[in-house]
């Protein structure tokens, strides 16, 4: 298996099983509470160091309680979280989640002021022995601002946009993952309706893709002028959160091993089936169990 890194945040995620989102000043009686680790890219090391690879996590977080257990979550999966700077001016990062089915809402805190701590955190970092290195949108400046790190050369290179898109995102990371809905606003705000003539500027220079998640039509994959579109099984889903995350993991697993874009976008949707059905972005069912093995 890969040697991979990954940059991003980390947290925990207290989700709220609802049979709907609450009006103004009603209150409603949730049907189960979970508390689990989050964070996108905290999401994505967990998959795939289920899947077997050598995930190390690089991350700036607290000593609190509550940033030990969003690193003791990521331990207990089987990642390296030595990469994660561990500071006593920084705060957790929590975020508590309504769900029920294909309804959900966030309220995400996290630490704030900690930007030289995570600027310091990255310059440390070293991915010479990395395969392949996956990373938040925030972190991009520090990996290409004068162009690819040098210790960047030998891996190929992945980035959650999380709602963020410019010509510099989808040009220089290998892979770009983005949802249909994130992506819609992102092109709106930017005034940049044509993604077809800001994918044709992005990957002039190579084979770059751009995987738009789209639920339960599918998803589909951008690459050289091309458009590979798959379609997942049917699921109704116990909660939505994080299946994103477990697709991408997913679909980096199949890439690495040699799969073809078709092979990769059907095996990132059968993880995220799995994850789909079950609660919050991690969840440990038996369903997940005997997804993960067989993928392995």
């Amino acid at each position: 298996m890969s040697r991979i890194a990954i940059l991003g945040n980390l947290g925990v995620d207290l989700l709220y099983q609802v049979p709907h989102l609450p009006a103004q000043h009603e209150k409603v009686q949730t049907r189960d509470l979970t508390v689990a680790g989050g964070g996108a890219p905290a999401n994505v090391a967990h998959w795939l160091a289920r899947l077997g690879h050598d995930v190390r996590f690089h991350a700036v977080t607290g000593t609190d309680p509550l940033s030990q257990m969003a690193v003791d979550f990521l331990a207990r999966a089987g990642v390296d979280v030595s990469g994660i700077d561990r500071r006593d001016d920084v705060g957790p990062s929590v975020a508590s989640i309504f769900t029920g089915g294909t309804t959900k809402a966030m309220v995400c805190g996290g630490p704030r002021e900690a930007d030289a701590h995570w600027r310091a955190m990255a310059a440390r970092a070293d991915f010479t022995s990395a395969r392949h290195v996956h990373f938040a949108p925030s972190f991009h400046e520090l990996l290409f601002g004068d162009g690819r790190r040098a210790d960047l050369r030998q891996a190929t290179v992945s980035a959650d946009l999380n709602g963020s898109v410019s010509l510099p995102l989808l040009r220089d990371p290998d892979v770009a993952f983005t949802n249909r809905d994130e992506l819609a606003r992102a092109l709106a705000g930017h005034g940049t309706p044509d993604l077809a003539g800001l994918l044709d500027k992005a990957h002039a220079e190579g084979a770059r893709r751009l995987i738009v998640t789209d639920g339960e039509t599918g998803v589909t994959c951008h690459r050289d002028g091309q458009r590979i579109t798959v379609a997942p099984e049917p699921l109704s889903p116990v909660d939505r959160t994080g299946g994103g995350d477990a697709f991408a993991a997913g679909y980096l697993h199949a890439m690495l091993r040699g799969d073809d874009d078709t092979g990769a976008l059907r095996t990132g949707l059968r993880l995220a089936g799995a994850v789909l059905a079950g609660m919050g972005s991690r969840p440990d069912t038996d369903e997940v169990t005997a997804t993960v093995d067989a993928l392995r």
